[in-house]
């Protein structure tokens, strides 16, 4: 159909150029009128202190950043670098308290990098206070004014330059200037400090340190001012009387993501002067401009508006209008915010931005920032939700950059889990598989610990499967993903379990069914049934297992659906994809009980109502298995499980709301995802707008923002469906730049719940299958420029 006959139907053309989305303005939204509070953290961690997360501003490069709080009198940065790590890929435990913390030579921990403390000397009593973070330009701030001067501070995280900056100007007719001292202390003993100053006036602080696995780090810390002087205090750098100050910062430590190489390359030092003597030789104008327009190439590419806030929520500071909208949503009235939902979208895509680029570790439990030596769960890759999570808005939202240190991440840390799951996992012949899988944690050297998540490696590969449906780049799909792939189906192929008639050899640890009724509920399946043995369905009754559970038995259907198209496309292994076709085929297929619902099991047994895990509907989501146009039936149980989980209790989890959101939009209750979206605004956002499980925790914040992207544009089923979950409270907007399958990039308006105008745009394809505002029809992509 051309563009012609659609506008002949009342549709707007693909041909169509929109503006940018229109409304709130989301680098006003996160704003303050008051300091972040901060209490002496606890160094050994635990989940009682979270004040270093709760109202400071992230900042970051995807490889180093920091917490700011801001203080106008002291103000502190918890500094991080991602691969500051201790442990070591010799992990294969189950992570009890001598496996954690800085000396640990097995798991270990990620780690805090050190604190800034910056002390304002001389200075009157703050007025006017207010700091924020532009979310348009990854640029803190702090304002105020003191003594008749007027003070600025900014502070941001170049990916260009690989450097961070903080810098302060006092504007106005006050004499005094700005007097603080610049302090770095560590957590961490054995750190040394060298503090001096140049004969050029610049002053020095030069951090170094080891931890107990041996990876080295360092930082370096640069200060210059307009005006003043600068001066050393013991283990401080003093300045007096300056009109302006900028503090460069470069961190950095050995570790490499390459398991070949021992996860180590080349010493910090040279890397880390390098960086900041090249900052120091830029003006200050060009750095922070080379970082802006670095961070807005990816942030600018996808706007969204979903209608005008009331104008006195939103002069309101960040943590009083997110209690505003709690208390809307406790008396069950609209928010009247949709400001305030465009700023959590937006803001989960500055979190994956800011941890997560090319040539770096993947986003971790709390992305970036860190503040103490064992910090929950040991911050680390949890992959039965957790970093899978992190990754579902790379592709949907326009970051598929973002992805690639997961994608580097899977392929190094396989090496490491090959052999690991040779020795504990064997085939029916009791030879070791082939392939390879991960238990439930995973640090950066590949080390492991928790028990088995046999799965895990499967769901890895759907995240590869899924960067190349959104990029199209067929030389990553053969030379990366393809090999990946194929080496994990591997592992499936030796390890499932065919049934035998009747049942006879099922197993289970469970107690609660007799085995006579659990072989009468086995009596139809036909001989040969494939099933995944002794799975765990995530995180009801871990120490219990059972062959093909429902988690298991979804997660191995979409690898080898996914790993025959694969092959198709590149005309690979025909022979060998028929027969995966056959065994996925014969897999235990899902199944609805009594109650309508579906089961987590094979057996009918009721899962915790509330439990905060939805792991048996994992083919709603994030897989495709299940759907209300293919698989009515499964979705109409799959919308009764869901709604059997309920959203109290252990249900207010940060990740739990996202995932829900995810799945409600999947099966197109539009309004029933916007409830999550409330929920987690309501239950589970802290002041500075960051997730808590609790305590802080990154994936609620990247999975909502892809949950709210789900509502909008859908493309899983091979059409791309444009609103296929709008809540009524969004019955007017617009959205532009969000991605579908294919590389296409999909921009459009609506108004009174109805696609007006809407433009497809596609460097690889030239037609596609569109389902708008209840019609489904060929429409032309333009190319995209």
């Amino acid at each position: 159909m051309k563009c012609a006959d659609l506008l002949a139907m009342g549709w707007c053309v693909a041909g169509i150029v929109l503006p940018h989305a229109a409304g709130s303005s989301s680098s006003d939204v996160i704003r303050f009128d008051r300091e972040a509070v901060w209490k002496p953290s606890r160094p050994q961690g635990g989940t009682g202190d979270a004040s270093w997360a709760t109202d400071t501003l992230p900042i970051g490069n995807g490889r180093m950043g920091a917490m700011i709080y801001g203080g106008a009198r002291t103000d502190r940065l918890e500094l991080n670098e991602i691969s500051l790590w201790s442990g070591s890929s010799d992990s294969d435990c189950d992570n009890k308290a001598q496996h954690k913390g800085p000396n640990s030579l097995t798991f270990g921990s990620y780690q805090p990098f050190g604190t800034l403390t910056v002390s304002y000397e001389g200075q009157g009593e703050a007025q006017g206070y207010r700091r924020g973070l532009s979310l348009e330009e990854a640029v803190a701030y702090v304002e105020y004014e003191a003594d008749g001067m007027e003070v600025r501070r900014e502070y941001f995280s170049s990916f260009p330059d690989q450097v961070m900056e903080m810098s302060a100007t006092a504007s106005g007719n006050s004499k005094p200037g700005i007097s603080a001292s610049f302090e770095v202390a560590s957590l961490h003993p054995q750190d040394t400090f060298d503090v001096y100053v140049d004969r050029d006036g610049t002053g020095w602080i030069r951090q170094k340190g080891s931890l107990k696995n041996g990876l080295r780090y360092e930082g370096m810390y640069a200060l210059t001012s307009t005006g003043g002087s600068i001066a050393v205090a013991g283990n401080r750098l003093v300045l007096k009387n300056a009109r302006s100050f900028r503090l460069l910062m470069s961190l950095g430590t050995d570790y490499a993501l390459n398991a070949d190489g021992g996860w180590r390359g080349e010493a910090p030092e040279h890397e880390v002067e390098r960086r900041i003597k090249a900052a120091l030789d830029m003006p200050a104008d060009v750095l922070r401009k080379r970082h802006v327009d670095d961070y807005r190439q990816l942030y600018g590419r996808v706007s969204l508006y979903l209608g005008t806030s009331d104008a006195a929520l939103e002069n309101l500071p960040l943590d009083q209008r997110l209690a505003a909208y709690g208390r809307a949503v406790d008396a069950k009235r609209p928010p009247g915010d949709p400001g305030l939902e465009e700023a959590l979208f937006q803001f989960g895509r500055y979190l994956l931005i800011s941890s997560s680029r090319p040539g770096s570790l993947p986003a971790n439990l709390q992305g970036l920032w860190n503040y103490s030596l064992i910090p929950p769960w040991d911050s680390d890759y949890h992959n039965n939700i957790n970093i899978q999570m992190c990754y579902w808005p790379a592709e949907v939202t326009n970051l598929s950059e973002c992805s690639q240190p997961l994608m580097e991440f899977i392929r190094e840390t396989a090496k490491v889990a090959a052999p690991v799951t040779r020795r504990h996992f064997r085939t029916a012949d009791g030879k070791p598989v082939r392939g390879w899988t991960a238990r439930t944690a995973q640090n950066a050297f590949g080390g492991q610990g928790f028990s088995w998540n046999t799965p895990a490696s499967a769901w890895y590969a759907l995240h590869l499967w899924e960067h190349y449906l959104f990029t199209q780049d067929k030389d990553f799909l053969e030379k990366e993903a393809y090999p990946l792939m194929k080496e994990i189906c591997h592992f499936w192929e030796d390890s499932l379990k065919e049934l035998e008639a009747g049942g006879s050899n099922f197993q289970s640890e469970y107690k609660d069914v007799p085995r006579s009724m659990m072989l009468e509920q086995l009596r139809h399946l036909p001989e040969g049934t494939l099933v995944a043995p002794l799975g765990w369905s995530p995180e009801q009754q871990p120490e219990r297992r059972e062959d093909g559970v429902a988690h298991d038995q979804q997660i191995v259907w979409e690898l080898f659906s996914n790993t025959a198209q694969a092959a198709g496309i590149l005309g690979k292994d025909a022979d060998w994809v028929r027969e995966l076709r056959r065994k996925r085929d014969m897999l235990a297929k899902p199944a609805v009980n009594g109650k309508g619902r579906l089961q987590e099991w094979m057996i009918d047994r009721e899962g915790n109502p509330g439990h905060r895990h939805t792991s048996h509907l994992f083919a709603v989501y994030p897989g495709c298995w299940i759907s209300a146009e293919k698989t009515p039936e499964w979705a109409e149980a799959a919308k009764l499980s869901l709604i059997d989980r309920g959203t109290a209790g252990d249900a207010r989890r940060s990740w739990t709301w996202a995932w829900r959101a995810n799945l409600w939009a999947r099966l197109r209750e539009g309004d029933r995802a916007y409830a999550m979206v409330q929920g987690l605004l309501r239950h589970n956002i802290m002041g500075s707008l960051m997730a808590t499980h609790p305590p802080m925790q990154i994936d609620g914040n990247l999975g909502i923002a892809a949950g709210m992207a789900e509502m909008l544009v859908q493309s899983h089923a091979g059409v791309v469906e444009l609103l296929p979950a709008l809540p009524s409270a969004w019955r007017d907007g617009s959205v532009k730049g969000l991605k579908a399958r294919g590389n296409i990039t999909v921009d459009m308006r609506w108004k009174d719940g109805k696609v007006t105008e809407y433009r497809l745009a596609s460097p690889s394809v030239r037609t596609a299958r569109v389902r708008i505002n209840g019609r489904t029809e060929p429409v032309d992509v333009l190319p995209l420029k």
